[in-house]
């Protein structure tokens, strides 16, 4: 988990025997939520793009979970608001 002030994010790793997804962020991720409605949602995006660049900061910060879990679930778009 990856958030800041204004967006919150969980890393996820796709996983498929068939090697067909591709995620077309550099991270692929859910976007938990956002401050407010001002911070769009593919803020998430920037602010993992940075974390991978430059690790956490002061404002920056991680949540490293012990266990991974795997989930099984649809992937369907989201359109931007």
């Amino acid at each position: 988990m990856v958030f800041d002030d204004r967006i919150m994010a969980l890393v996820v790793r796709l996983l498929d025997t068939d090697d067909k997804w591709k995620c077309v962020n550099r991270v692929a991720h859910i976007t938990v939520g956002t401050r407010d409605n001002s911070v769009k949602p593919k803020e998430s995006n920037d602010l993992l793009s940075m974390w991978l660049d430059e690790g956490t900061s002061d404002k920056r910060k991680e949540v490293i979970f012990d266990q991974k879990p795997t989930l099984q679930g649809k992937v369907k778009p989201v359109l931007s608001r």
